[in-house]
């Protein structure tokens, strides 16, 4: 995943409604060589109960930050991840929006569980429905050079997402 590496210490950005969860914490996190997970979603980072859950979650000698896209905007712009190696989780796409339309550079985003969409929706992949706006979204982060992807678990195939 060094592939993604940016100066500003993101290796890679996964969107999945779970956050930190089995798959994050024993597959993607620890494969990706991150010394920091980052969770970017305001209400996690409101929550201590939530909070508490996803430090369980996260592997051994991984640093947590659970942070509003405003907050981790200010951070990485700052610089305060340059020397590190962060994989970001958002639990919805608009959470990584933000990140993008704050200037927060970054090569991709891995659609990996986008699941809590209910009523019109395109399917993307098999764990992956997403609304109207969310499309939109992520066609703009397209058009500016990311890349999309849907992917659930690292040993599965990349797939291009699909969003005409």
């Amino acid at each position: 995943m060094d592939e993604y590496k940016q100066s500003n210490g993101i290796l890679d950005v996964r969107i999945d409604d779970r956050m930190v969860h089995g798959i994050v914490s024993t597959q993607w996190i620890p494969e990706s060589g991150a010394t920091r997970a980052m969770v970017v979603n305001t209400r996690a980072s409101e929550s201590q109960m939530t909070r508490d859950a996803l430090k369980l979650g996260t592997p051994k000698g991984v640093n947590l930050s659970i942070l509003p896209p405003e907050k981790a905007i200010a951070n990485i712009l700052n610089g305060n991840y340059e020397n590190q190696r962060v994989f970001v989780v958002g639990r919805y796409i608009d959470d990584i929006y933000q990140l993008f339309k704050g200037g927060v550079k970054f090569a991709r985003v891995n659609l990996g569980n986008v699941t809590q969409n209910i009523g019109k929706t395109t399917v993307l992949d098999k764990t992956v429905r997403v609304s109207d706006e969310e499309l939109e979204q992520l066609r703009e982060m397209k058009a500016a050079g990311i890349e999309i992807t849907c992917q659930f678990r690292t040993n599965d195939p990349k797939k291009e997402a699909k969003l005409d």
